[in-house]
């Protein structure tokens, strides 16, 4: 129990709220965004799986440093590889920075329009100054349309993390940042925008690297960053292993920006992405091709993405207050969870845009998920009690079946026919006997009657239907019916069980020094219309018709035969033949019924009789009880 009652009905808007707070998170992530962040990845992940591959894009071209051109010792012939200055120098990495240079020269000298190059060069070379001066010198006539690589890092010494920004040691066309921005799980996920190079950058002097995917175009770069949005797995871009560099025609590098980089998985270039692990190189050449189609993943600002999400928690609660239960609340939350599903899918497929889809979707599943279970515990409770009360009217056999297909017969004012017994059960001579009595005893008397006839029913599985006054009406086979004679069978024992609990109450009541009571009870079986009676405030399941009115009529006739409390239609009797110990007591006319009723008094059940016995029970003679019509 929450110690404050108010706060019970306003806590699943705070389960609602906190999502659409964590989603608001920015990088550095907080513990409070992590959990979104991470659900933003999969369904990041799921999306790219689902949509499947896309045909790559023909800008740019990869010029693989890849395992085979690493191994040309093995993979080629000693005489083939003499045979070309190009295959002559390449062996193991790292190569040559003038074979490197002569990669990049020859693709621009047939009509590239710009390299980039994926490597570090913020080292002189390993083969000693000459080869740096040969580097430079094979690339100073496209000195502006070569660009190297700067590269971002955080190193930590004497327990302090310093920022470190490597710089290319050659001066050529615009240095390019290779940095890639990764989610809390490590996926590479997007290209930095202008805010995250003066967050991490501003402190270094001028001027600062742009990124390298957004050297193929003019200008800075976005303020936010740029998501990448993958056309497929590894080896999705084109790409060109540099040892196959001589033989592939010119027309594959024309008017197009090459990037030189290795691929090779040997040297740990590996890194995760929404569709596989892939090669450093080949992630920088899906940015430069977002960049150069216009085709990069977009986010919308902090004010976007807070206005997004302070309206859809608005209208998310505003709904989640609606349904009554706790499986509508589960059902509006499942809507909703697919309508935000389908909504980022469109949005990611057909515009490119990245929504933060965990918290829209954490945002009703959590509100809606508290109150469910709170309306969940508040319906047990009502069910509990509900349970209590119905069980008092009904058998718990009927129960059970009620309520595994309860239909509309408890809870629509519906009315059909049916066949049932009926049995009325009213005090004789009480009306004096109220007079004399003080109220809290009369209440008291009233309720030990009324438990001794209720409980005689509802072990015969038979439903209560109401008390009146001093009255207990009750009917056996509705809502639902076991067969005809099998209702009628248990009436029959439910009357004769009310007569021995009577007799058992009245040898209390004699104890007590009380008076005795008396009751008549009558039985019949015939049609009804069984349903429920009232307004759409209140409606109480009973039966009506011709049926009813003559087993009240029967219960009435008692008075007329004080030795036979327990008086039964023909049409009972028929049911049941040789079953039961009767005495005939001729031809009545009852008050609404059209003929005369054959009427028997029930004395008990035949010792020898079983339900299959069909023999007829030999009437007793009314003469030998005394007895006259």
């Amino acid at each position: 129990m929450l110690p404050w009652p108010g706060l019970r009905r306003w806590i699943w808007w705070l389960a609602l709220a906190a999502p659409l707070l964590a989603g608001l998170d920015r990088p550095p992530i907080t513990p409070l965004g992590q959990g979104p962040r991470l659900l933003d990845d999969q369904l990041l992940q799921a999306f790219f799986l689902l949509r499947g591959p896309r045909p790559a894009p023909a800008d740019p071209v990869i010029l693989a440093i890849d395992a085979d051109s690493l191994e040309l010792g093995e993979l080629l012939a000693p005489g083939e590889r003499e045979a070309s200055p190009l295959w002559r120098e390449m062996g193991p990495w790292p190569w040559p920075r003038a074979l490197q240079a002569r990669l990049a020269a020859h693709v621009l000298e047939r009509g590239a329009t710009r390299v980039l190059f994926n490597i570090e060069y913020s080292q002189p070379s390993r083969y000693g100054p000459a080869d740096d001066r040969a580097f430079a010198a094979t690339l100073a006539p496209w000195r502006q349309r070569v660009h190297l690589a700067a590269h971002y890092g955080l190193r930590v010494e004497g327990g302090l993390e310093q920022s470190r920004l490597r710089w290319p040691i050659h001066r050529l066309g615009a240095p390019g940042l290779t940095t890639l921005l990764q989610s809390p799980r490590g996926v590479v996920e997007a290209v930095p925008g202008q805010a995250w190079i003066q967050a991490r950058l501003g402190d270094f002097p001028p001027p600062l690297p742009r990124p390298m995917a957004f050297l193929v175009r003019p200008g800075p770069p976005p303020q936010a960053p740029m998501g990448l949005n993958f056309p497929g797995p590894a080896g999705s871009m084109p790409q060109v292993p540099a040892w196959k560099l001589l033989s592939v025609p010119a027309s594959t590098w024309r008017g197009r920006s090459v990037l030189i980089g290795v691929t090779a998985p040997g040297l740990g270039d590996l890194q995760e992405t929404p569709v596989g692990p892939m090669a450093g190189t080949e992630i920088q050449a899906v940015a430069l091709a977002n960049v150069l189609q216009n085709r990069g993943l977009i986010r919308l600002p902090l004010a976007g993405d807070g206005l997004l999400l302070l309206a859809w928690g608005g209208l998310a609660g505003w709904l989640l207050r609606r349904p009554a239960s706790a499986g509508g609340t589960l059902q509006l939350v499942l809507a909703l969870a697919g309508t935000v599903l389908i909504a980022g899918w469109a949005l990611w497929a057909l515009a490119w845009m990245r929504l933060p889809l965990a918290a829209l979707l954490l945002a009703p599943a959590c509100g809606g998920g508290v109150r469910a279970v709170g309306q969940g515990l508040a319906e047990s409770r009502e069910r509990a009690y509900l349970h209590q009360v119905l069980s008092r009217r009904v058998s718990p056999t009927l129960l059970r079946d009620i309520l595994r297909s309860p239909g509309p017969v408890w809870n629509q004012a519906v009315g059909s026919r049916a066949r049932c017994a009926v049995l009325f059960s009213d005090l004789v001579a009480f009306t004096p006997l109220s007079a004399v009595l003080e109220p809290a005893d009369l209440f008291t008397l009233l309720n030990r009657y009324f438990e001794a006839m209720a409980a005689a029913v509802l072990e015969q599985e038979g439903l209560l239907d109401k008390f009146i006054g001093d009255a207990v009406m009750a009917e056996f086979g509705v809502p639902r019916s076991r067969g005809d004679r099998q209702e009628a069978r248990s009436a029959v024992r439910a009357a004769l069980a009310m007569q021995e609990r009577l007799e058992a109450l009245n040898a209390e009541l004699a104890a007590a020094g009380r008076p005795p009571l008396q009751h008549g009870i009558g039985l019949h079986f015939g049609e009804v219309i069984a349903g429920n009676l009232g307004s759409s405030q209140r409606l109480e399941f009973t039966v009506v018709g011709a049926s009813v009115n003559v087993t009240s009529r029967l219960a009435g006739l008692t008075r007329r035969f004080p030795q036979h409390p327990i008086l039964i239609s023909g049409d009972l009797l028929a049911l049941l033949p040789g079953e039961l110990d009767v005495v005939p007591l001729g031809s009545h006319g009852l008050k609404g019924w059209p003929v005369p009723l054959e009427v028997y008094a029930l004395q008990g059940l035949q010792a020898a009789a079983g339900p299959s016995e069909t023999a007829p029970a030999a009437p007793r003679s009314p003469r030998s009880h005394g007895l006259s019509r």
